[in-house]
Formats: C-alpha cells, sequence, structure tokens
C-alpha cells in the first residue's frame, strides 16, 4: 500500500475538512466501467453508473478530493468558462437536484453570483472597495452560488460506495491498454473494462496524450480569519453573494459559513510534474500570494489589517479554447474523457460525469462542441 502511494504536492491547507473515506472493498480484476480520478467528474460518473447497477471501480492516485475538487473555491457557477452552450444551461439545477437526492450535506447556497469589474466612476452598484484605484461595480447578478466542495465530493463518492462502486484511494491508474482488450493497469494489477472514464482534469494529457492540449497551472487563494456579520456588511459582502471580475486585474472570493472571506487571484503555469514539486514558499508563488493579500487589505477601511488562516493553491487545467474536454476519445468508442474546466467546474463536473454514464449506459448523445 505505501509503495503504491503518490507523493502529496506542497500547495497549503485549504479551509475545508478533509474527511476520511469508508472502505469499499478490494480492487475486483473485471469491471463494466473502471472511472480513473476522484474528483467531481469521476465521483458523479462513479455514483450515477453505481446507481444504474453498473459494477464501477473508481481508482484515485491520492485521496478522494484532493485534486482540483477540493482545492477550489466553492464558487458555482452556470456553463463554461467560454459560456453557456447546449446542455450546460441548467447545470446549477443538476447539481442541486444531485444533492438532494442523494441527501449530501454540503452547505449548497444557490442566491447568485455577481460579475464585477473595475470602474472609472462611482456610478450604478458599487462595492465599497478600491482595487487598482478604481471603483468595483456589480455589473450583472449570474446563476450560481457556493458549496463546501470537500463535502460534495466525499458526499458523492459516498453515494456511490452506497450503490456499490468499488472506490480506492492510493492508487493510481499508470497506463490504459486498448489494442486487444481495454485494460487499466496500476501498481501491481491489470483491471479488464467494457469502458474507461479518465476524470484526471490537468494530468490527463499524461494518461491520453493525444486529445486536446490542456495547460496545466496552480490557482492561488487565500483565507481571512473569521469576521463579524458587521464588519461583513461594511465590506459589502453581508449578502454572502460570491463574486468574481470579468476583467484584470482578476479577483474571485466568497464568503464562509464561519465568517471567513475567501479571495483568489493568480495563475502559475508549468507542466504537471513541476507544479507538483512546487511549494508555496517558491520565490514567485510567495509574492504572488503576498500580492494578493495585499490587494484583499487595501480593498476597503476595514480589511487593512485583517489576519489570513490559510493559503493554498490548486490544480487547474485551462484548454486553449477555454471549451472542456467531455466525450469519446477520438478513435475509440469505449473510452471516455472529462476535463479541463478553466476553473467553471464544480457545477459542470458533475453534470459531465453525469452525462458519460448516461452516454455509457444509454448511448446518448455527447455534446459535438466539448470534442475532445
Amino acid at each position: 500500500m505505501g509503495s503504491n502511494r503518490v507523493a502529496e504536492p506542497f500547495w497549503g491547507v485549504p479551509p475545508w475538512l478533509q474527511q476520511k473515506l469508508a472502505s469499499s472493498g478490494d480492487v475486483p480484476r473485471r469491471v463494466d466501467v473502471a472511472v480513473i480520478g476522484g474528483g467531481l467528474t469521476g465521483v458523479s460518473a462513479a455514483c450515477y453508473l453505481a446507481r444504474r447497477g453498473a459494477k464501477t471501480l473508481l481508482l484515485e492516485a491520492r485521496t478522494v478530493g484532493a485534486g482540483a475538487s477540493g482545492r477550489t473555491g466553492g464558487i458555482v457557477l452556470e456553463g463554461t468558462a467560454k459560456g453557456i452552450f447546449p446542455g450546460t444551461e441548467c447545470c446549477v439545477e443538476h447539481l442541486r437536484a444531485v444533492v438532494e437526492r442523494e441527501r449530501i450535506e454540503c452547505e449548497l447556497e444557490l442566491h447568485g453570483c455577481w460579475e464585477i469589474e473595475h470602474a472609472e466612476s462611482s456610478r450604478g452598484f458599487i462595492l465599497p472597495w478600491k482595487d487598482d484605484n478604481k471603483y468595483i461595480r456589480v455589473r450583472r447578478v449570474v446563476r450560481g452560488g457556493t458549496v463546501d466542495p470537500m463535502k460534495l465530493v466525499k458526499g458523492l463518492a459516498e453515494a456511490a460506495i452506497r450503490a456499490g462502486a468499488v472506490v480506492r484511494e492510493n492508487l493510481p491508474a499508470r497506463r490504459i491498454e486498448s489494442r486487444d482488450k481495454l485494460r487499466v493497469e496500476t501498481d501491481g494489477q491489470t483491471i479488464d473494462a467494457d469502458f474507461v472514464v479518465v476524470a484526471a482534469n490537468s494530468w490527463t494529457n499524461l494518461l491520453l496524450p493525444n486529445v486536446r492540449p490542456i495547460r496545466s497551472a496552480l490557482t492561488l487563494a487565500c483565507a481571512t480569519e473569521p469576521l463579524s456579520r458587521s464588519t461583513l456588511y461594511q465590506i459589502g459582502l453581508g449578502a454572502n453573494i460570491p463574486f468574481y471580475t470579468v476583467d484584470t486585474p482578476y479577483l474571485w472570493g466568497r464568503v464562509m459559513r464561519d465568517g471567513r472571506v475567501i479571495f483568489g487571484a493568480g495563475l502559475v503555469f508549468d507542466s504537471i510534474d513541476k507544479l507538483e514539486r512546487k511549494r508555496l514558499t517558491d520565490e514567485e508563488i510567495g509574492a504572488r500570494l503576498e500580492n494578493l493579500k495585499s490587494r484583499v487589505r487595501a480593498l476597503n477601511p476595514a480589511l487593512k489589517q485583517v489576519k489570513f488562516c490559510y493559503q493554498w493553491g490548486g490544480p487547474i487545467g485551462i484548454p486553449d479554447d477555454f471549451l472542456p474536454l467531455i466525450g469519446r476519445l477520438p478513435g475509440t468508442s469505449r473510452i471516455f474523457v472529462a476535463a479541463g474546466y478553466a476553473g467553471h467546474g464544480v457545477a459542470l463536473s458533475v453534470w459531465a460525469g453525469e452525462a458519460i454514464a448516461r452516454a455509457i449506459l444509454d448511448n446518448e448523445k455527447l455534446p459535438e462542441w466539448a470534442s475532445p
């Protein structure tokens, strides 16, 4: 077991409480569907497949939620990073339905999300902020909200296990063989499968080099100490509406239930193998985090002396055209891939996992605009 474990990256600790996943049984030698990746896409697919009676195995190289899904800021948004495309116009409501169906306690609140922008004048719905020597204006409210992402991903994994799926942590998939039979090779074991779902996000090109390329980066975030309700209202966040800028310098954030405020900005691009070795103490990352904290303290006088309790990074996969990869691997009919959500993946990934499961079980069509 120890020899199979992948070293944990040095990306800091997010504010979401880690939760141990219950054991789900031994790894079978043959399954109907092998799912690679224990993020929101993978656990969503595994949950739906198992509920429909498919013999399902999910393999996760570290622990469920250890990658992008458990390191996101937990902002729920509609559609994709490129816009709302056919099939994705109801991702937010689909997430609500899944959470209710599986009775997952994950602090899901869908009161909308602010799109904000820097403005030269104080006209319009202005937040009491100054950033880059400009006012901050709420451009519009879009569908969305917030969630505790670790509770969501672990809740879906537990639902998959209850439905009969085997979820194996600390067992990375090393190779997919598809010449004669479809097989997934791990450390010391080979699993035969009728179908394979690759839900590895930033790590996708390591297993599937022939899909559309995905640029890998760390997205950086920090969380303040708990703020009082009066302070939250003073800085314009008393309504607990999350936000993200539609211009630069980029900034996003949300309020947690305990009064902490998460702020995020900054991307550090590199290859996956180099990103896994990066530390928050690296000069570039440390400078970007300090710049983010300085920006936050300058937003409003009430934040001038604010302390930060958490700082962390999380992997993000960005296709060149910002369109996610959701569909069959070109040239095959039994290998599926979903990845590259470009920071827009909380609701979209849950929808994508279930859409792929329905394509496997019911031969439903997947969106052509997201072809890998």
